[in-house]
């Protein structure tokens, strides 16, 4: 990873897949970590931080991770690999942090800014990707803030949370190769009303937005939500200029 991170670009297939098993193993271990922290250490019955058997749902991860023991071929169905990964190059600004991480356990996405690399993965068989390609206003591979990639990585949690679907997949493997194929999607609540469309994503809400903008970002919620127009502010104005 170190090469990656301190050009701060990701150029190759290859990369994109060694970012994905980087950060699927992250994820994968904070979860493994809560569950055996107590949710309460004065309330020994209040159980674990997360369930044991959530580890379970993370099935995207595990295909990513077992791609480290020998080589690996995927044949998705919204891109070439079986997650949804965006980076940005993080300027250099002075006063900006240079390591920054944050997850959503339940959304299943992590995002780390490591030096000049800001990178996001979402666990989610390449829903996001599917859904926009470049993240957050097509912005992915551009050059941005250490508060602005805060504020894509916000963005991104949220929509996590609201994915509404999962993969089924395939795998077969001989002593040399392993192949991952996912064959559909199939939506938790079926078809989006009154269409023959299935739900991939809930709908989404501005105000649940700020929420975790400002809990991303450390910002005072007033900071980012006008109550008047009930939208959210953004710090990606003269991006999306440019763009």
């Amino acid at each position: 990873m170190q090469p990656i991170i301190e050009r701060g670009t990701v150029e190759t297939q290859d990369e994109k897949l060694l970012l994905g098993r980087w950060l699927s193993k992250i994820l994968i271990g904070f979860l493994v970590k809560e569950t055996g922290l107590l949710l309460d250490r004065k309330r020994p019955d209040s159980g674990p931080m997360v369930p044991a058997q959530f580890i379970e749902e993370l099935q995207h991860c595990h295909f990513v991770l077992q791609s480290a023991r020998k080589p690996t071929t995927f044949r998705c169905l919204h891109g070439d690999l079986p997650f949804s990964l965006y980076f940005y190059e993080v300027a250099d600004t002075g006063g900006d942090q240079e390591f920054d991480l944050s997850t959503n356990i339940f959304g299943q996405s992590v995002a780390i800014r490591a030096g000049r690399l800001g990178v996001i993965l979402v666990s989610d068989g390449g829903l996001q990707m599917h859904a926009g390609p470049g993240g957050p206003y097509a912005l992915s591979g551009s050059a941005v803030s250490g508060a602005q990639f805060s504020e894509l990585a916000a963005r991104v949690h949220y929509k996590a949370t609201l994915r509404d679907a999962t993969h089924f997949y395939i795998t077969s493997e001989n002593d040399e190769f392993m192949h991952v194929e996912q064959m559909h999607v199939e939506s938790y609540s079926g078809l989006i009303p009154g269409s023959d469309e299935l739900r991939i994503f809930k709908e989404w809400d501005e105000e649940a937005l700020s929420y975790a903008l400002a809990a991303y970002t450390r910002c005072d919620r007033s900071a980012v939500f006008d109550e008047g127009t009930k939208t959210c502010k953004s710090t990606l104005g003269s991006l999306l200029s440019d763009h």
